[in-house]
C-alpha cells in the first residue's frame, strides 16, 4: 500500500505540474491575443488604414484555429474589397479625365450650359480622387472655376435665374471650404424661394424650359394645390416679424446688431422688387417709374442705417418698418404681408443659416419634424421615377392605410377627389396629412391578380403615426419591431442604424441592446451615416450609456456666461467596457456630431473601448432656442455652440478648418458605393404587404428602373459595397473574446 500510496502521490504531483504548465500557456496565450487586440485597435485610432491591416494579420499562434480561419477570412475579404475599390476608383478617374478634356474643350466659348457640363465632372473627380488640393490647382481646373464664376455673374445680371443657380451651386460645392461662392449660393437660393412661394406656376415653366433645351423630357403639368402665396402669408404682421428680429438680435450668439438685421431685411425686399419675373403676382412692379422710386426708397434706408454710428432701438425698428409700408403703398403696391415676409426672413438671414422665422403656414410641419410621431396614415410615398405618378413605395404595418386595404406599388391617382398629376411628394404629405380622426379618400389604381387594372376609392381614418428611428442588420418580418441585431452573429457583433435623435430614441437602442444581451454582445457597430441630427437630451442620453463619469457635452456662447456641461451619470452607462465602432459620413451632423466626438474623445483617452470611423462630419455644432412669437408662428435663433470633452467646437465657421469630426480611420466610400449601399438598404429594410397583414411578393426598382428582388443585406460586406461597415466588423472581430490553444490544452488534460 505505501508504494501505491507513494505512486499516487506522484501522479497527483505530476498532474499539477501539467496543469501549472497548462496554465501558464493559457495566461502567455491569453496575454498575447490581449496584446494583439489592442495593437489592432491602437493602429485604428492612430489613423492608419495600412497600419491596421498589417496589425490584423498579425494574429498570435496561441488563438483557436476557429477563430484564426474566421479572421483571417475576413481579412482576407476585406484586402480584396479594398484593392477592388482602387481598381474602380482608377477606372473612374481615367473615365473621368477623358470627359473633363471633351468638357473642357466644349467649354472654351464659356457657354454657361457647357460650363456647367465641365463643373459637373470636377465635382465628380473631386468626390473620387483621394489628394483634392491637387486636382483643385491644376491649372485648367483653377481657369474653368474662374470663367464659370464671371458666366455666373453675367447670368444673374441677365436675370436668368436657373442658369446663376446651377452655376453657383456647383462653384459653391466646389469651393466649399473657403466659402468664396457661400454669398453668392446664399442668394440665389433667396430667389428660388421668392419664385417658389409667389409665382409657382413661373418657376415650374422656368424648370420645364431648362430641361427641354437640354433634350431631356419635360416636368408633368403644373398642379396648384396649396400654392397660393396669400393663403401661406396669413397670419404674417409686423407685430410677429419685429418681435422676431428684436428677439434675434438680443439672443443671437454673435450679438448682431440690429440695424445689421433691418440692413438685411431691406436687401431682402430690394431683391424681391428687381426680379421680373415676379410682375405676374405684383402687377405694379411691372412700372418702371414705381419700381424704380420704391428701390430708391430702400437704397437710401439702407445707406442711412449703414452710416448711422450707433445701433438703433425697436422704436427705430418700428419706424423704419413703417416707412417702408407707407412708400410700398404709393409705389408698388405689394400686399403689406409679402413686405413684411421678405423683412423678416432677410433679417434673420443676417444671423446664420440656422436661425429664421417659423411662419404660420410652416409651423405644423416644422413641430412633425421634431418628432417621432405625427398624425397621418402611415405611408411611404414616391414619385415613380418612370412615370412621375404618385406611387405607395411602403405601407407601415397596424397602420391606418393597411388597415384600409392600401398596398405597397399602389398608383394614388386623387387625394379627396382632386388629381395627383404633376404633384410632389411635399404636396402629397401636406393634403394626405390632417387632424387626428378625420377622413381621407385615396383613389388608387392598382393591377389586379388577372393582370386587370382597377380603380377603387379606399376612405382612411388618419390616426397617429409613430416612426421608429432605430434600425437593425436584417429585417426578418413586417412587423416594424423585428430585426436580426447581429452584424456578425458567431463573434455577437451587433448592428444599429439611428436615423435621426427623436424622444424615444435612447429608448429604443436600449431595448435593442437587452435583445441582444439575452444571447451574447461583444461588440456594437453605432452608425450614424446621414443622421442630421435631432433633440440634445437624447445624443447626452446616448453618450452615457458608454460613457460612465465626465463631461459629455458642453454649450458655449462669445459673451460672458460660462460653458454649461452635461455630465454622465454612472447607473446610466449600461454600455462601459463594450467594444464599439461608431459609423459617420460628411451627413453626420450636430447631435450625431456631439455622440461621435464625445465617443471619440473618450475613446482617444482610453477611458472606454470606442473608434470613430468614416468620413469626416458635417460640421452643424450649434444650439437653436425655438420661441413662440405669436400663437401661430415661432422663431428659432442660434445661442450656443456645442463644446466636445476636449475643448474642441465643432461648429464649421470661415477661416477655421478644425471643424467637424475627423474620425480615427478615415475610410472614403465612392459615390456609385454610397448609392448602391443606400438603395440595397432601401429595399432590403421594406416588407410589402396587404392589409390582412400577408407579406407580398417583393417588388422594387433598381437605379435603371428594372424590376429587381429583395436583396440581402450581407452584400454590403460580401461584395465590398460598404468598406465603412465591413472594416468596422473586422476591427470588432479582433476585440472579441477568443478560445486560446492554452485553454484547449487544459479541458483535453
Amino acid at each position: 500500500m505505501g508504494y501505491l500510496q507513494e505512486l499516487s502521490r506522484a501522479t497527483v504531483a505530476s498532474v499539477a505540474i501539467l496543469a501549472s504548465c497548462s496554465t501558464a500557456v493559457a495566461q502567455v496565450a491569453e496575454a498575447e491575443t490581449s496584446q494583439w487586440s489592442q495593437a489592432v485597435w491602437n493602429a485604428a485610432m492612430h489613423g492608419s488604414s495600412d497600419e491596421t491591416l498589417d496589425a490584423l494579420e498579425n494574429i498570435p499562434d496561441g488563438v483557436d484555429p476557429d477563430n484564426v480561419t474566421d479572421i483571417r477570412n475576413a481579412i482576407d475579404l476585406l484586402k480584396n474589397n479594398f484593392e477592388k475599390q482602387q481598381a474602380e476608383r482608377d477606372e473612374q478617374i481615367a473615365e473621368q479625365r477623358e470627359e473633363l478634356a471633351k468638357t473642357l474643350e466644349a467649354s472654351k466659348e464659356n457657354d454657361p450650359t457647357k460650363l456647367s457640363e465641365a463643373l459637373a465632372v470636377v465635382l465628380f473627380l473631386d468626390s473620387i480622387v483621394l489628394d483634392r488640393n491637387e486636382l483643385m490647382n491644376e491649372p485648367d481646373i483653377v481657369d474653368l472655376v474662374n470663367r464659370s464664376a464671371e458666366a455666373a455673374a453675367k447670368a444673374e445680371s441677365e436675370q436668368d435665374w436657373l442658369t446663376a443657380m446651377e452655376l453657383y451651386a456647383r462653384l459653391n460645392l466646389l469651393e466649399e471650404a473657403s466659402q468664396r461662392f457661400k454669398p453668392d449660393i446664399e442668394r440665389q437660393l433667396v430667389r428660388r424661394e421668392m419664385l417658389q412661394l409667389y409665382v409657382p406656376e413661373r418657376y415650374w415653366q422656368l424648370r420645364d424650359e431648362k430641361l427641354r433645351e437640354l433634350g431631356e423630357e419635360g416636368l408633368p403639368p403644373f398642379n396648384p394645390r396649396g400654392e397660393d402665396f396669400r393663403e401661406k402669408l396669413d397670419g404674417v404682421t409686423s407685430e410677429l416679424v419685429m418681435t422676431a428680429v428684436a428677439q434675434g438680435a438680443r439672443n443671437h450668439i454673435s450679438g448682431t446688431a440690429l440695424k445689421d438685421m433691418v440692413i438685411g431685411g431691406i436687401e431682402n425686399i430690394e431683391m424681391l422688387a428687381g426680379m421680373k419675373d415676379l410682375d405676374e403676382a405684383f402687377p405694379k412692379l411691372a412700372d418702371d417709374s414705381a419700381r424704380t422710386q420704391f428701390i430708391e426708397h430702400l437704397e437710401t434706408e439702407r445707406a442711412n442705417l449703414a452710416a448711422a454710428g450707433r445701433d438703433i432701438s425697436i422704436v427705430d425698428l418700428r419706424r423704419t418698418l413703417s416707412r417702408l409700408i407707407d412708400v410700398n403703398v404709393r409705389t408698388v403696391n405689394l400686399p403689406t404681408e409679402v413686405v413684411f415676409h421678405e423683412f423678416g426672413s432677410g433679417a434673420m438671414g443676417k444671423l446664420d443659416e440656422f436661425s429664421q422665422i417659423v411662419w404660420p403656414h410652416e409651423l405644423r410641419t416644422f413641430y412633425k419634424r421634431l418628432d417621432s410621431t405625427f398624425i397621418g396614415i402611415g405611408i411611404q410615398i414616391v414619385n415613380d421615377p418612370i412615370t412621375g405618378d404618385l406611387q405607395v413605395f411602403t405601407p407601415m404595418p397596424g397602420m391606418p392605410a393597411v388597415r384600409a386595404g392600401i398596398r405597397a406599388g399602389d398608383i394614388i391617382a386623387k387625394v379627396d377627389g382632386e388629381s395627383t398629376v404633376g404633384m410632389t411628394t411635399d404636396q402629397a404629405v401636406e393634403v394626405i396629412t390632417g387632424p387626428k380622426g378625420t377622413n381621407v379618400t385615396l383613389t388608387i389604381k392598382r393591377t389586379d391578380d388577372d393582370g386587370e387594372e382597377i380603380t377603387k376609392d379606399i376612405t382612411i381614418t388618419r390616426d397617429e403615426i409613430e416612426v421608429a428611428t432605430v434600425s437593425g442588420w436584417r429585417k426578418l418580418s413586417p412587423d416594424p419591431d423585428d430585426w436580426d441585431w447581429y452584424v456578425d452573429p458567431d463573434q455577437r457583433i451587433g448592428y444599429i442604424r439611428l436615423d435621426k435623435f427623436a424622444q424615444d430614441s435612447t429608448d429604443e437602442i436600449d431595448a435593442a441592446v437587452n435583445q441582444m444581451r439575452r444571447t451574447g454582445l461583444n461588440g456594437l457597430i453605432l452608425d450614424l451615416r446621414f443622421n442630421s441630427g435631432g433633440q440634445l437630451n437624447q445624443a447626452i442620453e446616448i453618450c452615457n450609456r458608454f460613457i460612465e463619469n465626465g463631461t459629455l457635452v458642453s454649450t458655449v456662447n462669445s459673451r460672458t456666461e460660462p460653458p454649461r456641461s452635461h455630465s454622465a451619470s454612472r447607473y446610466k452607462a449600461s454600455l462601459a467596457g463594450l467594444p464599439v465602432v461608431v459609423l459617420v459620413n460628411g451627413n453626420s451632423a450636430s447631435a450625431s456630431e456631439i455622440v461621435a466626438g464625445a465617443l471619440k474623445d473618450y475613446g482617444n483617452a482610453g477611458n472606454i473601448h470606442a473608434i470613430v470611423l468614416g468620413e469626416r462630419t458635417y460640421g452643424k455644432g450649434t444650439v437653436q432656442n425655438l420661441h413662440r412669437v405669436t400663437a401661430d408662428a415661432a422663431m428659432k435663433v442660434t445661442t450656443q455652440y456645442y463644446q466636445l470633452p476636449s475643448g474642441k467646437v465643432i461648429h464649421r465657421q470661415a477661416g477655421n478648418p478644425n471643424w467637424g469630426v475627423n474620425p480615427d480611420l478615415t475610410v472614403p466610400l465612392l459615390p456609385s458605393q454610397v448609392n448602391e449601399w443606400l438603395l440595397l438598404r432601401r429595399d432590403a429594410d421594406v416588407f410589402q404587404i396587404d392589409e390582412f397583414g400577408h407579406e407580398l411578393e417583393f417588388k422594387s426598382r433598381n437605379a435603371d428602373g428594372e424590376i429587381v428582388e429583395r436583396p440581402d443585406p450581407q452584400d454590403l460586406i460580401d461584395k465590398g459595397i460598404d468598406l465603412q461597415l465591413q472594416t468596422a466588423v473586422v476591427l470588432l472581430k479582433s476585440q472579441a473574446p477568443m478560445n486560446t490553444s492554452g485553454s484547449t490544452v487544459i479541458s483535453g488534460g
